[in-house]
């Protein structure tokens, strides 16, 4: 693998988890839409706006992804787990078990990089290991002050790690990997949007315009798509370590501007693990500056 392509492929994941870290600001809009509508609305606009993008800049009709049948059957795992992960999320928000959720996303990190050894062989030399040893102290840290493990954190954090193996083995390039994975949610959501419309409970609640409603699918595509496109390029263990960043920029917005309250336990927690990422870093910095000297070495005559 090109090593500009991996340059690139750390700076794709930073940009998906800076979106998703600062996602709660686009949420908080849209808030007075029920938990399933939305959910539903985001797996329809998201197949709309990849497409229409196929469609215009691709060339590319829907019809060739319905009839490219190999593509249909490696993306309904990613899909079925994609699917999945939306709908225990939003029941975790609608239960009010948003700690819950948050913690199922400081484990799944460590979860990415077992399965990148597992699936793919990848390795890790002794500083990495310590540097995600430190991590786990942290989620452990963070699990005990949220007094359990529960399911909901475990099934957000095998999902999603589990997505990510699945990205890694797409046949197709990000943008139709993931229209794949909408067609086969997409019908499923069409249907639950008409039963609600045919009701009369379908709402976009009432703040919002259809026209700032319809930003829901670009709020999820984005970020999905660079994330897709990461995944095929750099090791999951480094993908798993970066996730953390998200989760963090999320608990520093609820504390700074949306004023919720964080305990002493759950600051050390994430200093913890921010240690162990600075750790990573440092060390992969390190890495590259050695494997760059070397190349640059003149041959012995």
């Amino acid at each position: 693998m090109a090593a500009s392509n991996q340059a690139s492929g750390y700076g794709i994941a930073l940009g998906a988890y800076l979106l998703w870290g600062l996602a709660p600001l686009f949420w908080k809009q849209v808030g007075s839409i029920p938990s399933a509508d939305l959910t539903a609305l985001r797996a329809v606009q998201t197949l709309v706006i990849l497409l229409v993008f196929l469609a215009v800049v691709r060339q590319q009709s829907p019809r060739a992804l319905v009839a490219d049948r190999q593509s249909l059957r490696a993306h309904l795992l990613p899909g079925a787990l994609l699917g999945l992960n939306w709908l225990v999320y939003v029941y975790a928000m609608a239960t009010e078990r948003v700690v819950e959720a948050s913690l199922g996303y400081f484990i799944n990190p460590l979860l990415s990089v077992v399965l990148g050894m597992v699936f793919f062989g990848e390795r890790l030399n002794p500083v990495r290991w310590f540097a995600i040893g430190v991590a786990f102290v942290g989620v452990v840290v963070l699990a005990v002050e949220a007094g359990s493990l529960p399911w909901i954190s475990l099934v957000l954090a095998t999902t999603f790690a589990a997505y990510g193996v699945a990205k890694k083995r797409s046949p197709r390039g990000p943008i139709e990997g993931l229209a794949i994975e909408m067609l086969w949610i997409a019908p499923i959501a069409i249907v639950f949007l008409l039963w609600l419309a045919l009701s009369g409970s379908f709402t976009l609640g009432e703040q919002n315009s259809p026209w700032f409603s319809w930003l829901i699918g670009a709020a999820t595509a984005v970020p999905l798509l660079l994330f897709a496109r990461a995944a095929q390029v750099i090791p999951l263990w480094a993908i798993g370590l970066m996730q953390y960043i998200a989760p963090t920029i999320q608990f520093l917005l609820g504390v700074v501007l949306f004023k919720e309250t964080a305990s002493p336990t759950r600051w050390a927690g994430f200093a913890i693990i921010w240690l162990g990422l600075f750790v990573f870093a440092t060390n992969n910095f390190q890495s590259r500056v050695s494997s760059q000297r070397k190349v640059r070495q003149p041959r012995a005559a």
